[in-house]
C-alpha cells in the first residue's frame, strides 16, 4: 500500500534574516480560557481569578495570565516557524507589555533575525526569531527571542526521504 505523505512547514533553507511572518488569523482569548489554563497548570495567579483582588491591584477586572498570553502568542507561530522544528533552544529577552483582558484578541508576527549552520549536527540549522504579540488595537502585549533547531529540506526533505526508502534507510 502506498503512503501519502504530507510535508507542513518551512526548512532551514526556506528562512531568509529580515523575513516577518504575519502569523494567521489571531485568537480571542476568554475567561474560560483563562480559568482552564489556570486550573490544568495548577498556576493559580490571583490577579487572574479573582476580580476583587485584581481591581485592588489596579487592574479593571480579572486578567488573562500571563503565560496564557505567551502560550498563544508562540501556538499562533508553530505552523509558520517550528513545524520541522526538533528543538526549541530558549527563550530569551521577553517582555511582557500591556495587561491583556478576556475578549483580547491576540495576533502575532515573527521576523527572522540570523539563521547559521549547526556545529554538531550538519542535518539541522539554527534559526533565531523575535516574536511580537499585540492586542486588536496594535498595542505590545509580549515580545520575545528564541532559536529554534530546524530540519534541513537536502536532509529531511520529501525527496531526502524518498531517496533513503529506495535505499532502505528510512
Amino acid at each position: 500500500m502506498a503512503v501519502h505523505r504530507v510535508v507542513r512547514g518551512n526548512f532551514f533553507e526556506d528562512f531568509e534574516v529580515g523575513h516577518v511572518f504575519k502569523h494567521h488569523w489571531g485568537r480571542t482569548i476568554n475567561e474560560g480560557d483563562n480559568s482552564l489554563f489556570s486550573t490544568v497548570t495548577l498556576n493559580y495567579l490571583p490577579a487572574a481569578l479573582n476580580k476583587e483582588y485584581a481591581q485592588s491591584l489596579g487592574y479593571a477586572g480579572c486578567i488573562i495570565h500571563p503565560l496564557l498570553v505567551m502560550n498563544v502568542v508562540f501556538g499562533l507561530s508553530v505552523e509558520d516557524l517550528s513545524e520541522q522544528a526538533i528543538a526549541q533552544l530558549g527563550y530569551f529577552d521577553m517582555k511582557f507589555g500591556v495587561t491583556v483582558y478576556p475578549g483580547d484578541t491576540l495576533i502575532s508576527e515573527s521576523t527572522v533575525m540570523e539563521k547559521r549552520e549547526s556545529k554538531s549536527r550538519p542535518a539541522f540549522g539554527i534559526v533565531r526569531f523575535r516574536t511580537v504579540g499585540r492586542n486588536q488595537k496594535g498595542e505590545e502585549v509580549l515580545s520575545y527571542e528564541r532559536p529554534v533547531l530546524i530540519k534541513k529540506r537536502s536532509h529531511y526533505g520529501p525527496e531526502a526521504m524518498a531517496a533513503k526508502a529506495k535505499e532502505g534507510k528510512s
